[in-house]
């Protein structure tokens, strides 16, 4: 797999009660994006520190995409912005150390019905549409705008 990956998204609105919440992974995950520079004992106290927090802030990634000390880290959010209510990606290649479809339900608990978002490599992408809290669907097509 390589180390980055194609995102495209389309209407992902942020649910206002959670909006605090999500600014404050954006940033927090945005701070740590160079995470695996770190090395030995550090890194590894770092991890469980940044899996603690995500823990505290999603139900999704507490029950289900980590255990207390470990998990995937979804550094991919950090490479979008809140803006207007939604959530804009700043670039057009988000970090491939999580399984897409386990961020898109990550995801899914902050942001509104509806939202889609499209990851891959050249020729090999896969779509998801947010149906709810934990619940997304695979789509065939991608974003009408790309």
């Amino acid at each position: 797999m390589p180390d980055r990956l194609s995102c495209r998204v389309e209407n992902l609105t942020v649910r206002p009660e959670v909006r605090e919440t999500v600014e404050d992974l954006v940033y927090k995950l945005f701070e740590r994006r160079h995470h695996h520079f770190v090395a030995g004992q550090e890194q590894d106290w770092l991890t469980v520190e940044l899996v603690q927090s995500i823990r505290r802030e999603s139900t999704i990634y507490r029950e289900e995409l980590s255990t207390e000390m470990a998990g995937p880290i979804p550094f991919a959010l950090g490479y979008f912005q809140l803006r207007d209510g939604g959530l804009k990606l700043t670039t057009e290649k988000i970090p491939a150390n999580m399984d897409p479809e386990s961020f898109v339900r990550f995801l899914s608990e902050f942001v509104e019905a509806g939202g889609r978002l499209w990851v891959g490599s050249e020729g090999d992408e896969e779509g998801w549409e947010i149906q709810g809290p934990d619940d997304v669907v695979p789509i065939e097509s991608g974003p009408a705008s790309g």
